[in-house]
Order: C-alpha cells, then structure tokens, then sequence
C-alpha cells in the first residue's frame, strides 16, 4: 500500500470532553440527600447509584458492588488465579456496553485512593458523569489528593 496507516482506535475519550467529576459534600449526613440519590437509581435510565459495602476497601469488592448496581451478578463463574478475579473488567465492559451515562456514588468519603484512581479509570474508559457524595463537613486527604489529577465542581449542602 502507498504507506496509509489505518486510524488509531481509542477507547478512552479526550480528557477535554469528560464532564468534570462533582463532589458533593453533604456535611450532617442527611437522609434526605442519600435517599435522593438511591431513588434516581434507573439503569434503563442511564443512571447508576452506587452504595459501595462497609468494610471493604478492595478494588474488587467496589467492581462486585458496581455489577450488583448494574443488575449484573457480581459473582463471575469459573476458576481464577489468587487476585485475578476480573470483576474490575466486568464491571467496565458492562458499563462500556449498557446506556450508562451517570454514575453516583455514595459514602464516597470512606473510599480509599486506589478505589476513587479505579473510578476516574472507570470515568476516562466510558465518558460517565461521576459524583462523588461525601457525607462529612470536608474531602479525607486521600480523596482529595486523588481529585487534584481531574476536573472537579463542588456542591455543599
């Protein structure tokens, strides 16, 4: 061929055309605010409401809690080597492929870095709106130095 290259495929959109991700800091925990979020939950719909577990802090069981939001079983049949279980994977293909566009999420507060790097990942791969709802008067370091890598907007209730 007369050195015609065929065009570069990308997954990933330019970070130019990511929403910016928005924190929500909900300073007295207030009911009204997560049951709000929980009642927009509509996957037909686009939107996602993600209520990660208590006293989980892998990437894993945040990719379980993610297929369980997404009416998908978090649980992968088969046999996998110690760590490799492809939830993350799932989780992003499933995302990738289904109408999402939003992605919610409470308790944001307690996610730790490597969880809330897994949601920017998730964000860059699909071109999801994500909010991250933190029920406390202020960002943890953790989530804060994370934030600093991406667009962001604040809304304090």
């Amino acid at each position: 061929m007369l050195g015609l290259q065929p065009p570069r495929l990308t997954a990933m959109p330019p970070a130019a055309l990511l929403p910016p991700v928005t924190v929500v800091i909900d300073p007295g925990d207030d009911a009204v605010h997560t049951h709000t979020a929980l009642a927009a939950h509509h996957p037909a719909s686009g939107r996602i409401t993600l209520h990660p577990g208590p006293g989980t802090t892998s990437e894993t069981g945040l990719a379980h809690d993610l297929l369980a939001a997404l009416g998908k079983p978090p649980l992968l049949p088969g046999h996998f080597f110690a760590g490799r279980q492809p939830a993350c994977q799932a989780a992003t293909a499933w995302m990738t492929t289904l109408p999402v566009n939003r992605l919610t999420v409470l308790r944001a507060h307690r996610l730790t870095g490597r969880r809330t790097m897994r949601l920017l990942q998730l964000r860059a791969l699909t071109g999801i709106h994500l909010t991250l709802v933190c029920h406390r008067p202020h960002l943890p370091g953790a989530l804060n130095q994370v934030l600093q890598t991406v667009d962001y907007t604040w809304l304090c209730r």
